[in-house]
Order: C-alpha cells, then sequence, then structure tokens
C-alpha cells in the first residue's frame, strides 16, 4: 500500500478560489477511492496544523493534525519534517521548498502579472518560492493553458513538466440555498446585478461601480470582501444603488446565484475564475471581461466586455433586461459548459500519477 499525504494547510484559510480547488479534490479524491476500489491500493492522509478553520466529511482519507507552527512556518517546517521522503500533493500554490517528491498546483503568476495588487513581502516571497518549486519539481499541476504558458514565460519551466487540471463545478449540486439572505439584506429576487469576489484590485470592481453610476435604474449586489472602506478610500463613489454585503456562505451564494438577473465579474487577471461557472449552473447569464483566460475557459457561450469601458457593460446588462429571447438564448448556450467541468476529470490525472510512481 502506497502512503500519499496532502498539505492540509488550506483547512485553516477562508475559501477562494484556491481553498475550494484544495476541497473539491479531496472530497472528489475520498468519494473515488471507494467507488473504484482503491482504497487498499492507496492510503491518503491530510496533514494540517491545529488551527483548522474548515471541516470536510471524509470517509477514505484521514485528517491529522501535527506540528507547533502555522502557516508558512509550518509548511515549511512541521510538514516537510512529518512527511519526510513520502509523496506529497500540494493543492494551494504553496509547498516545501525542501521536499523533491511532491507536486504542487501553482494556480497562476499574480505575482508577476498584476504585481501592484500585493504586498512588497508577499510579493519577494511568493517570487522566489515559484522559482525553487519550478526548478526543482518534475512535475507542476496548473488551472488552465493560459497560467501553464505564464509559468513558462516567468519560471522557463518546459512545458511538458506543467500538467493542466482545470477546476470542476458539480460540486455546486450538492448545496441547498438559503433564501433567508433576501430578507437579511433586503434583496428582491429577479432584480439585480450580482457580483462575487474578494476587493483585490484586479478584480475590477472599479468597473462594476463606474457602471452603477450610469445605471441608476438597476440593483447591484457585491458579495464577498469585508466592506465598502477599500473603495472609499480610493476615492470611489458608491451610489445608492449598490449594496455592498460582506462574506456569505455557500447556501446564501447559491441563492444569490439562483435569482440574478445576471453575473459581472470584469476580472483585470485570473488564472482561472470559478464563480463566473458557478453562476453558469443556476442558469444565471454571465457577463466577463474579454481577458485571454476568460476565452479559453468560457469560449463563445458568454458575453464579454471590456476591462476599462463602463458603457460596454452597460449595454450588456441592458441587453439581458431587456432582451428575454437574448437572456435564454445566452443560458442555453453556457450550458455547453457544466459537463466540461468536472472535478473527477481532475481526480483521474492524479491517480496517473500515482500510477506512474
Amino acid at each position: 500500500m502506497k502512503k500519499i499525504y496532502i498539505n492540509g494547510r488550506f483547512l485553516t484559510q477562508n475559501i477562494t478560489g484556491v481553498q475550494r480547488y484544495a476541497i473539491e479534490i479531496v472530497k472528489a479524491l475520498d468519494k473515488y477511492l471507494n467507488e473504484h476500489d482503491l482504497k487498499d491500493k492507496y492510503k491518503f492522509e491530510i496533514v494540517c496544523p491545529k488551527n483548522i478553520k474548515q471541516k470536510i466529511d471524509l470517509k477514505n482519507i484521514k485528517i491529522k493534525q501535527i506540528g507547533n507552527f502555522k502557516g508558512h512556518l509550518w509548511e515549511q517546517i512541521d510538514l516537510p519534517l512529518y512527511v519526510k521522503d513520502k509523496f506529497l500533493f500540494n493543492f494551494c500554490n504553496c509547498a516545501p521548498l525542501v521536499k523533491k517528491n511532491q507536486i504542487v498546483t501553482i494556480h497562476d503568476t499574480a505575482v508577476c502579472d498584476v504585481s501592484y495588487a500585493y504586498s512588497k513581502a508577499f510579493r519577494i516571497w511568493y517570487k522566489f518560492m515559484y522559482k525553487v518549486l519550478t526548478s526543482r519539481l518534475k512535475k507542476i499541476f496548473t488551472v488552465s493553458e493560459f497560467s501553464k504558458k505564464r509559468l513558462n514565460e516567468y519560471f522557463n519551466i518546459p512545458l511538458d513538466r506543467v500538467e493542466v487540471t482545470y477546476n470542476g463545478i458539480d460540486h455546486m449540486k450538492n448545496i441547498k440555498p438559503d433564501e433567508n439572505i433576501f430578507s437579511k439584506f433586503s434583496i428582491e429576487k429577479n432584480n439585480y446585478v450580482l457580483a462575487v469576489s474578494s476587493l483585490n484590485p484586479s478584480k475590477n470592481f472599479k468597473l462594476i461601480l463606474e457602471t452603477a453610476k450610469i445605471l441608476p435604474e438597476i440593483n447591484f449586489i457585491i458579495a464577498g470582501g469585508n466592506n465598502s472602506t477599500v473603495f472609499k478610500e480610493q476615492g470611489l463613489k458608491i451610489t445608492s444603488n449598490v449594496k455592498f454585503i460582506g462574506y456569505v456562505n455557500d447556501e446564501e451564494l447559491v441563492a444569490l446565484y439562483k435569482y440574478a438577473s445576471c453575473f459581472v465579474y470584469p476580472s483585470i487577471y485570473e488564472g482561472f475564475g470559478i464563480p463566473p461557472l458557478e453562476a453558469i449552473y443556476f442558469n444565471c447569464p454571465v457577463i466577463l471581461s474579454n481577458i485571454e483566460v476568460f476565452k479559453e475557459i468560457y469560449m463563445d457561450n458568454v458575453l464579454y466586455c471590456k476591462i476599462d469601458d463602463c458603457n460596454i457593460l452597460k449595454e450588456k446588462i441592458l441587453l439581458i433586461f431587456n432582451d428575454k429571447m437574448k437572456k435564454f438564448y445566452i443560458i442555453e448556450k453556457e450550458k455547453n459548459l457544466v459537463d466540461k467541468y468536472k472535478w473527477n476529470n481532475i481526480i483521474i490525472k492524479l491517480i496517473k500519477v500515482m500510477e506512474n510512481r
């Protein structure tokens, strides 16, 4: 029986796209081991620090808390000391620098492409870590052909050493909507534009606020991040038709997707972009920025806008609000994407890596 470890630091973090990737892979792997009778061939163990935030119900994968450190120190000291020479999967960009027998998923090269969105210390550490990992490891995972190309350009890692493992969407089918969120924040169903993300500058919420200003008759709901002070500090005006509701849980988020008139995600930069795919799962028309990675992932199945033109975004929003036939057509096209992106596709690649070791 092969013993394989999984870096479980993601269980101590709030859920963003990177943590979502790790959690859903682990869930899918747990199920796959049982369905394909691999429990006696592979023994997986998630190793994590003691400050766990996220709970996962697993039947075939053990979770073990170890060490005395937290964060990066735990990852660089406690984790490799415990795992030793056994194989280790790392799903969230970071991995122990001293270890060779491992695979890491590097989701994007945002610290290089949109460095202004991060602190100096963050940029220095991540660039150094990526340089070491891409030079030492035989295989790197990433989440799009776009990110694969950028890893090659910035860190000179040969393309044949980078494996693309697209994100999945099928986790949404198990989440029941919590519609109490509508009364909680006085939101009218089927009458709002939804945006979901952190308040990172690369998410381009500035464009949404500018568009809301020239569309006073339409309501905008922004979920995620902490509050609106970030925008106020940047001198951006928040009009009365914009409502910040902060962090929402999965059940509340599903309800928001289900009843949104459309979903807007005008990012300047992404490695993949899970939220639009989640919105699509609930038959919500999606408008994305016309950046390269979105064209790869979503192809011609969604509407696109420019990252710096609020008039174009306004036009696309009004098209969805005012033309029922066009809205229906967009929703039907988007359905082409739901079956393409499944977490099991990644598990098959993980098992293949195991078979070849």
